[in-house]
């Protein structure tokens, strides 16, 4: 007997999936909102019925935690939302089945049994041994985690693999982390990186070149797809692949052969590939600007990398991370990171992702000096803006509802209360510093004292005395 949640707020279809999964044989749980389902997703389920529309938040915005409960559940949303809402996100977060309501029974059913007979084979087949090396790819975060899983999986095959995903957030990494588990991990791994390769050597660059094919050709040359026999070629950036090359690379895909450039006689190349962009390639096949041919191999098994603001609980250990790897090439003493830069951190959108906050924590150990903790005052000023920014951002989503009407006060009064707020946001952010506190909000120091002053606000000279 297997063990199935439905999280769903409309309680005739939490009693009619009851129903008809209780007559399968299955013990079932009912839950109302994502508090309630997560709460008993924690106790241990296979499948999940997730409803998308919740009275406490959507609920594609919960399926990485769901998923990372105990026992791993599988997630069947059900959803009655219209024009297929959510399902490009959910399917690409990997739920098993995307049901719309009305849902008959038989269509439930069929999901359920089909995701059931899922677990049981992948249990049986499970290898205790088989562990994910994670090839540098740092963190716990629930999104990360199926990364990581997927990552595993797809090292295992020999098929093609597109890793998309934004800038900075590690598709490099991750193709290597391909390569690294599987058989091919004591082989060549070669770097093309398509955004730097000129048109007219492109040709030679990936297959070579015979001596006096062309001017400058002095030697002959072999190809990064002939180096990587044997190995792994990653396509770094392959949305930049030129169309002059895109038809002739398809041919070398499927055959796995090629001619060098000034050569009567063609060469073989036991290659993989890898490739990665942070492009949408539907897009571009749409404006004639991309193969779809070409996209149809690349893609057989497509990996999406998460940005580092759906792994917000993974910001602090890669900032720790990424501080002792900047003390470590600056020879200086390990530091340690405060209680407010961590804040800041955290609340910082990080549109850069993963390379960003490497080269911010390098900023910030550079800045920091001698002191042996990390303030934040030492990190950028435009990241300390954003979080002094940051409720501007939340009163503008629905300012009307900010106050109700029942509590109202007088301007005066609510002035001082905002300003108290903003100026105590801003000394945390600079570290009760009144000279920088000065340079960020604009205001002279004089300026400075006085509002603090107006507010009640303790100043440095204050708590001196």
């Amino acid at each position: 007997m297997s063990k199935v949640l439905v999280i769903d707020d409309d309680e005739f279809i939490r009693k009619s999936l009851y129903r008809l999964i209780s007559d399968m044989g299955h013990d079932t749980m009912l839950a109302e909102s994502l508090e309630h389902g997560m709460s008993c997703a924690e106790q241990g389920v296979d499948v999940i019925f997730l409803d998308l529309d919740l009275p406490d938040g959507p609920g594609q915005d919960a399926i990485d935690n769901l998923c990372a409960t105990n026992g791993k559940p599988e997630i069947i949303v059900i959803t009655g939302v219209g024009d297929n809402y959510g399902a490009q996100e959910t399917l690409a977060n990997g739920v098993w089945d995307y049901i719309r309501k009305p849902a008959s029974p038989k269509t439930v059913s069929t999901s359920l049994k089909s995701a059931l007979k899922y677990r049981q084979e992948s249990s049986g087949r499970h290898d205790p041994q088989a562990r994910l090396d994670a090839c540098g790819i740092i963190g716990e975060a629930p999104a990360t985690q199926r990364t990581k899983q997927h990552i595993l999986r797809a090292a295992q095959s020999e098929a093609s693999v597109l890793i998309l995903g934004e800038t900075g957030v590690g598709k490099e990494l991750a193709a290597h982390a391909v390569h690294s588990m599987s058989r091919r991990r004591d082989k060549p791994f070669m770097v093309v990186d398509c955004s730097n390769l000129s048109e007219s050597l492109v040709e030679s660059i990936l297959y070579g070149h015979r001596k006096g094919s062309f001017t400058g050709a002095h030697a002959d040359r072999r190809g990064l797809v002939a180096q990587a026999n044997g190995g792994t070629l990653f396509l770094d950036e392959v949305g930049e692949l030129p169309m002059s090359l895109q038809k002739s690379f398809l041919r070398v895909l499927q055959e796995q052969r090629f001619r060098p450039v000034g050569s009567a006689t063609e060469e073989t190349s036991d290659f993989r590939l890898v490739a990665a962009t942070n492009r949408d390639l539907e897009k571009m096949t749409e404006h004639g600007t991309f193969r779809s041919d070409l996209l149809f191999r690349l893609r057989t098994i497509e990996l999406n990398m998460p940005p580092l603001r759906e792994r917000v609980a993974d910001i602090e250990v890669l900032a720790r991370h990424f501080l002792s790897e900047s003390c470590n090439r600056y020879a200086v003493p390990p530091k340690t990171l405060s209680r407010q830069l961590l804040k800041v951190l955290t609340g910082y959108a990080w549109p850069g992702n993963v390379r960003e906050l490497a080269n911010v924590m390098e900023a910030a150990v550079i800045e920091s000096g001698a002191a042996n903790v990390v303030y934040p005052k030492h990190l950028p000023s435009h990241i300390r803006l954003s979080f002094l920014d940051k409720p501007k951002k939340k009163r503008q989503q629905n300012p009307a509802q900010e106050m109700p009407l029942g509590e109202l006060m007088p301007y005066m009064e609510y002035k001082v209360q905002r300003d108290r707020a903003y100026f105590m946001r801003l000394m945390e952010a600079c570290s009760n510093d009144v000279s920088e506190a000065s340079r960020l909000s604009g205001l002279s120091v004089p300026s400075i004292y006085r509002h603090l002053g107006m507010a009640g606000i303790p100043t440095p000279s204050r708590r001196r005395r």
